[in-house]
């Protein structure tokens, strides 16, 4: 097979993910993009802060949607882009309406203008993600083939050095102590048929037009498929630099085969954030020092399993982000 399409660098792909969320309502987006515009004049308000987000859905629409499932779910032409969104979609979930999780071991570490930087965290994470049919009263006039995802991400906050949970930790590159806090984020992502997406509380990430193509690289490599996806987010302001880079790798033949309907996913994720989003650890806004995080996991698609790290560390904790 020969390498597929290329996809354009500024774009926020929702299979990313990313680790950041959002504000909620047509409201926060409209005070987002007046924030980047005080930014631009010196104001110090930041656009963009991860604790903003909201925790939990408002309506259980997680718990109460209807699963979307797909017609065709194997022999992808790569380059077509409705079968090449349908390949992106079965190896970073599955086609066939199951829910989906993505457990991962993280390392964050700290980065600084002209001086050393190294490991300050560790986390234990996951999104929980299913693709539901869209309310056509809430969301009209979509391309036929269109999918919402419902996503949630829930991590814990670990000691480095043995990857263990504990309560506080002291900041070795500023002397503060730092009272760890778990994260806890929901999200919302349109999918369209062709291979762009909405994400519906920050179309800062992605708001692509519905029926414009935009194919992802997915790369034969070996017996493997690895699929390439990220993003950079546009709003200039002191929450820069902000990007996320991910790729995910699953067996090509059973990506390739219609009657294999859940395939197992290698997934490894950079993303790079202001480290005042995370006051706790002793920064705040003006400081230049920023988060590079390197987290690796996997796809399942049941509870059970779910390492059992993970399920000691995480689902005991937070059963309702399962």
């Amino acid at each position: 097979m020969e390498e597929q399409h290329k996809v354009e660098p500024a774009e926020y792909d929702l299979t990313r993910r990313s680790m950041f969320g959002a504000m909620t309502g047509l409201g926060a987006f409209a005070a987002m993009a007046d924030s980047a515009n005080a930014q631009a004049k010196g104001d110090d308000k930041p656009v963009f802060n991860a604790y903003d987000r909201t925790k939990t859905f408002g309506n259980n629409e997680m718990n109460s949607g209807l699963p979307w499932t797909a017609k065709q779910t194997g022999n992808f032409d790569l380059e077509d882009p409705i079968q090449n969104n349908l390949a992106k979609l079965k190896i970073s979930g599955n086609l066939i309406g199951k829910r989906t999780y993505i457990p991962m071991l993280t390392r964050m570490l700290i980065a600084r203008d002209d001086l050393p930087g190294g490991l300050l965290l560790g986390a234990a994470s996951m999104f929980t993600w299913q693709l539901q049919v869209p309310d056509a009263k809430a969301f009209p006039d979509l391309p036929s083939g269109t999918a919402i995802m419902r996503s949630m991400f829930t991590a814990v906050y670990l000691d480095p050095n043995t990857m263990m949970p504990v309560a506080t930790l002291k900041n070795p590159f500023n002397g503060a102590m730092m009272t760890l806090e778990d994260y806890t984020f929901v999200e919302n992502f349109l999918v369209y048929p062709k291979g762009g997406s909405r994400f519906i509380e920050e179309p800062q990430f992605a708001n692509n037009n519905p029926n414009e193509s935009r194919p992802v690289l997915i790369k034969p490599w070996g017996d493997d498929l690895v699929l390439f996806n990220g993003g950079i987010y546009k709003e200039p302001g002191k929450h820069q630099p902000r990007f996320t880079e991910n790729t995910w790798r699953s067996p090509a033949a059973d990506v390739m085969n219609p009657d294999v309907a859940l395939v197992q996913t290698n997934y490894n994720f950079l993303g790079v954030n202001k480290a005042f989003e995370k006051p706790w650890t002793g920064y705040k806004m003006g400081d230049i020092e920023s988060f590079v995080s390197l987290a690796t996991g996997k796809k399942v698609h049941s509870a059970e399993d779910l390492p059992d790290f993970h399920k000691r560390v995480l689902a005991e904790k937070y059963p309702d982000r399962l």
